[in-house]
């Protein structure tokens, strides 16, 4: 209450200078203490003093700003390849950034660069900045990065540890490193890989690998590297073994795999095995596996089964297609298969073309892996109208083919395929001896055979190599004036690497009917030339002798050369080509009245082959012929 009081009695006389009072009342013991200020009287309004306030700006910060990176003592073309696709200032220098934005990215820069340096064996290398503000706004800052790589260290000793193999040393062998070499870090784990996948494919399927240890020797720069390698027991093959439900019987996959019992682990024959399960498309999903058998056989090495586990594949499969050719027309396909008509894969498949030129209803049964892998059993059965500038036809056609061939998974050397074939058409097609057109009906049985020697690298893309094929058929005319006749077929290509991923392609086709005049040949049956997968710049059929309207004939004999300078570049490729061709109305093949056609085509490569465009011009251009020919297609012309 005194505190109180003095207030208020302050407060009462502030216009006047107030008395000091004589003493402050007593306060008791027990109060808290109190700031004498508050119990001073209070200050005359007139003897105040009022100041305004000004408010100030707090200080700027470094303005936001792009910035140059420049990079000094990176001598080693890799380590400065790697930096730039790692950097972070390199990746945001197009980026405005404030002065902690750059800072960081310098900070992370810096250990990035020592993490690289001590990867390529640069372990006493450092790494520093420097960054520099802009000159004046609207410039570039700088950042001034500084590379130390110090001396590069090298592998003094090589050694592998741990228990022999047959023949000895394959762990040595596969590791492929030496003493001297630098000590780059993805150099070392690709050879350790390499242990991984050499051996499993040389018997030992057990292989285990230990950290490697790396002792350094700042006096001589050099490094002491050592791998621990398990080799694990030699193996053999064994049986193969089915897991869970079949969905193939045991009988047909034992036909399958490129191995037999007691012969030497080899992990890339599993494999072979595995992708050829799959392609079979009896599957949609495998697993093939090492199954130890428990059994040793008689020089000691562990006998392994290869188990084999998966789950069925859809059964059928509805296909269609919609395409143009020039010549051809357009068509729509459709496609229906029973992937296991009849087990072990036997597939039934119905197929129909409707098109503007070109018809067809079809019943194909093939029986894959026929006793034999990649040997098929197939019967075609199926009737078509064609419509084409050369001929009309109505056709049936049933035949039946043994045929073993080359697949992406595995590609022989030899192949062949032989059959027998029965024909029954109506045609209509200008007859050369007549000099008119006529229709008639043909009845024919064929054998066909084809034999393939193969020395090409790749089926699908070859780039070196060659191939040489001949298909001899003999053929029976059953009409009126019967008689028999041969029809032959020979090719050859040929593949060669010029300049780096430059590869010259060349073709060679001779095609001959051996015992009959072309008028008594079947329309359908006689020899063409002209189009994408002969000589391209023509239309399909456009080479060869014509009737009076301009109309192909067609021959017994028929000439055709190629030649191609393909260059690829990544999954990219560009094609210059030159083709020749000429068909004949004698038996006799020959190189007279060629015509050629030129042109470039554009590849882009897939998994499963290349896909082309070819734009190609006749040359010495004739009346009728057509400027320019495209073509589309899937895969190289040959």
């Amino acid at each position: 209450m005194a505190l109180l009081a003095g207030l208020a009695l302050a407060s009462q006389g502030q216009a006047q200078t107030a008395p000091a009072p004589a003493s402050l009342p007593a306060i008791p013991p027990d109060t808290p203490p109190v700031d004498p200020e508050l119990l001073a009287p209070l200050q005359p309004l007139d003897q105040f003093k009022v100041t305004t306030a000004i408010k100030t700006a707090p200080p700027r910060e470094a303005p936001d700003a792009r910035y140059a990176v420049t990079v000094t003592g990176l001598t080693t073309p890799r380590l400065a390849r790697s930096f730039r696709r790692l950097s972070s200032l390199m990746a945001a220098t197009r980026k405005v950034a404030t002065a902690e934005q750059t800072l960081a990215r310098a900070n992370q820069d810096v250990k990035t660069l020592e993490a690289l340096l001590r990867s390529e064996g640069y372990y006493d290398g450092h790494a520093s900045f420097q960054i520099l503000a802009p000159a004046h706004p609207g410039a570039l800052g700088k950042v001034q990065v500084t590379v130390d790589t110090g001396p590069r260290y090298r592998l003094g000793s090589v050694t592998v540890t741990g228990a022999g193999t047959l023949p000895p040393g394959l762990p040595s062998k596969a590791l492929a490193l030496k003493a001297g070499e630098p000590i780059v870090a993805p150099v070392i784990t690709a050879a350790e890989a390499n242990v991984k996948l050499r051996l499993p494919q040389q018997g030992y399927p057990f292989v285990k690998l230990g950290e490697h240890d790396v002792v350094l020797n700042p006096d001589t720069h050099t490094g002491d590297y050592v791998l621990p390698v398990d080799p694990g027991a030699r193996a053999r093959f064994g049986s193969l073994v089915i897991k869970g439900a079949p969905v193939s019987p045991l009988r047909q996959l034992e036909v399958l795999p490129r191995f037999h019992a007691d012969q030497l682990y080899d992990s890339r024959l599993v494999e072979d095995l595995r992708r050829d399960l799959m392609a079979s498309g009896l599957f949609a999903t495998v697993a093939v596996t090492n199954l130890d058998a428990g059994a040793k056989t008689a020089d000691g090495a562990e006998v392994v089964d290869i188990q084999v586990q998966g789950a069925p594949a859809k059964p059928h499969d509805l296909s269609g297609s919609i395409g143009y050719q020039t010549g051809l027309g357009a068509t729509a396909e459709l496609d229906w298969t029973d992937h296991n008509f009849a087990p072990p894969e036997g597939a039934l498949t119905l197929r129909g073309v409707y098109g503007t030129q070109q018809s067809l209803a079809g019943i194909t049964f093939q029986s894959s892996d026929f006793r034999l892998r990649d040997q098929s059993l197939q019967w075609v059965a199926q009737v078509s109208r064609e419509t084409l500038d050369a001929y009309d036809a109505d056709i049936a056609q049933f035949g039946v083919t043994l045929a073993r061939t080359s697949t992406p998974i595995w590609q022989k050397v030899w192949t062949w395929s032989f059959g027998a074939e029965a024909l029954a058409s109506q045609e209509t097609g200008y007859d050369p001896a007549l000099a008119e057109t006529v229709r008639r009906s043909y009845e024919i049985a064929a054998l066909p055979l084809q034999v393939e020697y193969d020395r090409s690298d790749d089926l699908l893309n070859p780039t070196r190599g060659y191939r040489l094929s001949l298909a001899p058929t003999p053929e029976f005319s059953l009409g009126e004036g019967a008689r028999p006749y041969l029809e032959e077929t020979f090719n050859a290509t040929a593949y060669e690497p010029i300049l780096k991923d430059i590869v010259l392609a060349g073709r060679l086709q001779l095609g001959s009917v051996f015992g009959a005049p072309v008028q008594e040949i079947a329309p359908s049956q006689r020899f063409y030339a002209g189009g994408g997968g002969s000589v391209r710049g023509f239309a399909y059929q456009g080479v060869g002798p014509k009737d009076p309207v301009g109309d192909p004939i067609g021959g017994v004999s028929s000439t055709l050369l190629s030649l191609e300078s393909r260059f690829r570049f990544g999954d990219y490729g560009l094609v210059a080509f030159i083709d020749s061709g000429e068909i004949y109305e004698k038996s006799t093949p020959n190189f007279t009245d060629l015509r050629y056609g030129a042109g470039l085509g554009f590849r882009y490569y897939t998994s499963f082959g290349p896909l082309r465009v070819d734009v190609a011009t006749p040359v010495g251009r004739r009346p009728g012929d057509a400027p320019l020919g495209v073509y589309i297609s899937i895969g190289q012309t040959f």
